[in-house]
């Protein structure tokens, strides 16, 4: 079933079609899109969010927020046990950068920290490989992607599972023996006073009591504990301790409300509902064979042979060591994951492209990032002898001049700058502060600037104020004037141009030789 989006509610013909076949292309944050209703009783989810109706009743209404990616959307109708399911991809706003622009900066955050990239926003990306990072949202939308393959493996499973013969032996009377082998001929060969008793000579001394006459049989019997069962019924555990986790997880999660990202809340319901039945159904599975039978206790090397050598074992495998992935570690593949606004990509690529230009221009100093640091998100560190540099990512400046552990304070409310260089030399100590602004537009670039005079006047290291505030924007075309040094030394603020790793460099050079830090 075919969907028409429109580009606004007086365009008469549709920008594209919702197709299950292929993604939806043309799509950019920001925009509203009016999306065409097949059925008064459908529902149409965009990331677990329901869509609105608009005044007409015929189109579903919705405005991508501060995300670029691949959106999925969900169409449920009443006649149909399972959803229909869409892709849209989603570009930047044209105030930002473009796309190919934006996935350099996602390139270089996933090879410098990929967990810095993730977050909950509805467009996806593809990412993929492994590490020690664990996320809430990495890991559901693992679940999410590769449950339904792992589901129909188990299904698959179950309807034929792998049977072996177990072999045993056992000492039973003669007349209760259905079958023999070498084994219980050799045995019987080797003890002359049982053969005598067994060929009926009542002369043999001594005579056997009836339990001494029981002979060596073997026995085989079918049975569904052999280890790719095992295996299969170990790793179905993990999978469901996987989704009642995350469920327990949803299930207490408090969510503060943001202007600059997409609701979570309404997303939450309808998470908690399919985590629900996801538990319901691997609980089902499990109550039955092979997984019931399995002794999962007993663990064997030749687990993995055993499974290997069976394609829907083998597949169902997989799926589940998917969904019980951890981490991230690189760009592409086959599995897509939630990413931070489109803001907060650029805030973080700042931050990254900085700390490369840091280590690049004094290859000297011993360099250092810590990752959960006081009073910030990040810091990036680095000394030669007296000399010191410091990149504070996210700085928590507490007010009404309460210093933090690094003596950083303002002299009003609590600030929070994206960036605060600090560069010491010896008892002297400078820092410029660095505000990252997803935007290239005029109007919003001079609304931006609020910002640089604010870190300017109420930011405080001890007596110290800052050398220098500067915004951070990836173009910059109508106002070249904030741009300019003498603009900077005079004013103590400016706009700065950073777009690739080389814009990061020349700024770092430009701001010490201008200051003579």
């Amino acid at each position: 079933m075919k969907l028409p989006v429109f580009a606004s509610t007086v365009a008469n013909e549709p920008l594209g079609y919702l197709d299950t076949e292929r993604a939806l292309l043309g799509l950019r944050e920001g925009q509203t899109y009016l999306i065409g209703i097949p059925d008064q009783n459908a529902r149409c989810y965009v990331d677990d969010a329901l869509l609105n109706a608009d005044d007409s009743g015929q189109h579903w209404v919705w405005e991508p927020g501060f995300f670029a990616g691949e959106v999925g959307l969900e169409l449920e109708l009443p006649e149909l046990a399972h959803p229909i399911r869409y892709r849209v991809d989603v570009s930047p706003a044209p105030h930002k950068s473009g796309r190919d622009q934006f996935n350099q900066y996602l390139q270089q955050i996933i090879d410098f920290m990929p967990q810095l990239a993730t977050g909950t926003e509805p467009a996806m990306h593809n990412l993929s490989g492994r590490s020690g990072f664990v996320s809430l949202w990495l890991r559901y939308a693992r679940l999410r992607q590769f449950i339904d393959r792992y589901l129909s493996g188990l299904r698959a499973i179950h309807d034929r599972p792998i049977v072996r013969l177990s072999s045993r032996r056992e000492q039973m009377p003669l007349h209760m023996a259905k079958r023999i082998d070498g084994i219980t001929v050799q045995r019987l060969t080797a003890n002359a006073a049982l053969l005598s008793a067994l060929s009926g000579d009542l002369d043999a001394e001594p005579p056997l009591a009836p339990e001494q006459c029981n002979l060596d049989v073997p026995f085989h019997e079918p049975t569904m504990d052999n280890p790719a069962n095992r295996l299969m019924a170990r790793q179905l555990i993990e999978v469901r301790k996987l989704a009642r986790s995350m469920l327990s997880e949803l299930q207490d999660l408090r969510v503060s409300g943001s202007e600059t990202e997409t609701d979570l809340q309404v997303r939450l319901p309808r998470r908690i509902r399919f985590l629900i039945s996801i538990d319901k159904q691997l609980g089902r599975i499990a109550r039955n064979e092979p997984f019931v039978s399995a002794s999962i206790d007993k663990p064997g090397v030749v687990d993995l042979n055993a499974v290997s050598g069976h394609p829907h074992y083998n597949m169902t495998y997989r799926a589940g060591l998917r969904i019980l992935r951890q981490g991230l570690s690189d760009m592409g593949g086959d599995e897509q994951h939630y990413l931070a606004p489109t803001w907060e990509i650029y805030e973080i690529w700042c931050f990254v492209a900085f700390a490369e230009a840091l280590q690049s221009r004094y290859p000297d100093y011993e360099w250092r990032l810590e990752q959960s640091p006081v009073s910030a998100d990040l810091v990036l560190r680095g000394h030669s002898g007296s000399n010191r540099i410091s990149l504070f990512f996210q700085m928590t400046c507490p007010s009404l001049e309460t210093p933090n552990r690094y003596g950083y304070f303002s002299v009003t409310r609590e600030r929070r700058p994206d960036m605060l260089l600090e560069i010491m030399e010896g008892e002297g100590r400078t820092f410029i502060c660095l505000d990252s602004k997803y935007t290239a537009s005029k109007a919003r670039i001079l609304d931006s600037m609020a910002s640089a005079h604010i870190y300017r006047d109420s930011l405080r290291c001890i007596k110290r104020i800052p050398t220098l505030s500067l915004i951070l924007v990836p173009a910059n075309i109508d106002l070249p004037g904030l741009s300019a040094t003498n603009y900077w030394r005079r004013n103590k603020v400016g706009c700065a141009v950073v777009a690739k790793t080389s814009d990061a460099e020349n700024l770092l050079d430009m701001v010490i030789d201008l200051f003579g830090i």
